[in-house]
């Protein structure tokens, strides 16, 4: 993950890597996978986020790694609880943030598990 400094009385800005630990980084790209795949299955993805979960896909996908299967989990369980809500009258996109919510736990759970 990249944050960016910005310029403050005409410094130049910079640019610090903050590391994350290995179950930091599975449940951000988990969360990010599962966000990304709900919105793909409204609609096509926009080219950029296209890239992003074919990215994720290659690289976990094909290898059948924790952070795949933790994706596979939670998008099964999080895909009816969205079409609940949007059957209900539920915006799609409200549905899924608030599905991410209740995923973020488990994933998270998952994540430190197999890095553990």
């Amino acid at each position: 993950m990249l944050l960016v400094a910005g310029c403050s009385n005409g410094q130049s800005s910079s640019v610090a890597k903050t590391e994350d630990s290995p179950a930091q980084g599975c449940t951000r790209d988990v969360l990010a996978a599962l966000a990304l795949k709900w919105r793909e299955d409204k609609a096509p993805l926009d080219q950029d986020d296209k890239k992003l979960l074919q990215a994720f896909m290659d690289a976990n996908m094909v290898k059948n790694t924790s952070q795949y299967q933790i994706f596979i989990d939670h998008y099964a369980a999080g895909t009816g609880p969205i079409a609940l809500a949007v059957v209900q009258g539920t915006d799609q996109e409200e549905a899924i943030t608030e599905q991410l919510g209740a995923e973020s736990e488990g994933v998270a759970e998952d994540c430190a598990a197999s890095a553990g």
